[in-house]
């Protein structure tokens, strides 16, 4: 399996990455990573759609936590360039706490919610965030944000360090 991308996007699949990443990447597979998503029956329907939508061909899974894990480990699906997308810092760090390694995410979209600071204009942050990326970071996972494929990079820990 190859992780081709890592990425938090609280929209989860959408335009920018079927197509943007989508088109630079070349995905086997999207994984949605949501333990909600997955439990919920239409929810799951709504992303699976995205199969049929996409401008190329792409199998799209909508998983739990421990699914996804059990995905990536298997021997079978090792071929396979993957995108997987979560919705939240939470979700990379249990991925992280389940054995799952990835060497970089990709912060593509936090959005504004009430309490939430910004550090790009596509990534705002409340303190929660803040500690999730800090022990994602200690855990040598580097964090950049970048919203598209051509858009400019930036150090999610040193964004943050501006902050304080």
């Amino acid at each position: 399996m190859s992780l081709v991308l890592v990425r938090i996007d609280d929209r989860l699949i959408h335009g920018q990455v079927v197509v943007g990443w989508g088109a630079q990447l070349n995905p086997d597979r999207i994984i949605l990573c949501s333990d909600t998503i997955a439990r919920s029956s239409w929810e799951k329907e709504i992303y699976l759609g995205a199969e049929v939508t996409a401008p190329y061909q792409l199998k799209v899974s909508v998983f739990t936590i421990d699914e996804t894990v059990q995905f990536l480990d298997n021997k079978e699906n090792q071929k396979e360039r993957v995108i997987l997308l979560v919705e939240t810092p939470q979700e990379i760090l249990e991925l992280a706490k389940n054995r799952l390694s990835f060497g970089k995410v990709n912060v593509g979209g936090m959005h504004y919610k009430q309490g939430k600071r910004r550090i790009a204009p596509y990534i705002f942050v409340d303190n929660t965030d803040i500690a999730l990326f800090k022990e994602i970071s200690k855990m040598h996972v580097v964090l950049e944000g970048q919203e598209v494929p051509t858009g400019k990079k930036i150090d999610i820990i040193k964004a943050i360090e501006s902050l304080e």
